[in-house]
């Protein structure tokens, strides 16, 4: 990868660093700093199919979700409620991220499902260009809702001038057992008074950490081939599960932490945004970047790979329907990832 690329990857420590000193206020610098450090990204990707491994490309995008959506959620959950028991999360936020994971497993199954019918190429590849092009918007409509609170806000039918009526009672205690829900009843203010680390070495740890995935990740390109010879993993097993939980290793850290601290809510937000942002962003932008490339890349995945992803997406919103999760929850879904990864293993390549 050219140095000047490396030079991008500044941007995915100045968002972090925008979000921690002015907060969501300064949203669209954060969102065009992330975008830009991606770009990187998108060039090791591009390498990869240049050197034919357009196998590992998507076998690693269905895998960083299947991770994200079993592996990742359901140990937050098994670890964070063996600890306190019964948690507590907004109901109303789960069946949200779950209507996304619908959509984003939509974007995959349908172009997959049609190619068993075109059983065209070049087709194929522009039916991948709309959808990816469709999944985008979707996705920038997702984060101008979530992030940006773009017409989210109960508008009165009244004429303007009128004055507002006041909240009720019934409004009040319903909007105090959502906090509650999603707090289990703790108060924010005293969860943590602890003093946040000095600005310089959370930039410097940024900084660092950020170069040292960026390198590793193109080693770990060039070395995918001889780990298939020598070990004899095919290369769909080193996509699916290898990369996706050495990629998702941040995420998951972060997740089981912050679950150990009894806020599931933000653990849970952690694995259904990551997995929404790899299947409504991540992969149609790879698509629409591997037009630049010798290797297209399009939305066409393995039935098994569906089947996964599927199964993921229907016990994501059984798990998080009640409001309140288990530890037993927590490890039936990492179960299931396990044989998943049981499968994935002596799939041939």
């Amino acid at each position: 990868m050219s140095r000047w690329l490396y030079s991008l990857l500044i941007m995915a420590v100045i968002a972090p660093v925008i979000s921690l000193i002015w907060g969501q206020q300064q949203g669209t610098v954060i969102f065009i700093s992330s975008a830009i450090g991606l770009i990187p990204l998108a060039v090791l990707i591009g390498r990869s199919t240049e050197q034919g491994l357009i196998s590992v490309v998507k076998a690693s995008i269905t895998g960083s979700i299947i991770s994200n959506s079993l592996l990742v959620l359901g140990s937050s959950l098994a670890f964070g409620a063996w600890r306190w028991g019964k948690q507590y999360f907004s109901a109303r936020d789960a069946g949200q991220y779950s209507t996304m994971m619908v959509l984003a497993i939509a974007g995959l199954l349908i172009p997959s499902t049609g190619s068993l019918f075109i059983k065209d190429p070049g087709r194929d590849q522009a039916v991948s260009s709309v959808i990816s092009i469709i999944l985008l918007l979707v996705y920038a409509m997702y984060l101008a809702t979530h992030v940006f609170h773009l017409r989210t806000e109960r508008r009165s039918p009244k004429r303007h001038g009128k004055t507002m009526p006041l909240p009720s009672p019934a409004a009040e205690q319903e909007q105090s057992e959502e906090v509650e829900a999603v707090t289990g009843g703790v108060n924010a203010r005293e969860v943590d008074n602890r003093k946040p680390p000095k600005l310089w070495l959370a930039v410097v740890t940024l900084l660092a950490a950020t170069i040292g995935i960026a390198w590793n990740s193109e080693l770990l390109v060039g070395a995918i081939r001889p780990v298939t010879e020598q070990l004899g993993w095919s290369p769909v097993f080193i996509g699916l599960v290898i990369i996706p939980i050495v990629g998702n290793a941040a995420e998951h850290s972060s997740a089981l932490f912050i679950a150990l601290r009894d806020h599931v809510d933000l653990s849970m937000a952690i694995a259904a945004g990551s997995s929404i942002q790899v299947a409504t962003f991540v992969a149609p932008l790879l698509v629409l970047v591997s037009h630049f490339f010798p290797a297209s890349l399009d939305l066409v995945f393995q039935p098994l790979e569906l089947a996964i992803l599927g199964l993921a997406t229907i016990l994501f919103p059984l798990v998080t329907l009640d409001g309140e999760s288990t530890w037993l929850e927590g490890v039936q879904l990492v179960a299931v990832y396990v044989m998943a990864c049981v499968v994935f293993f002596f799939v041939p390549g």
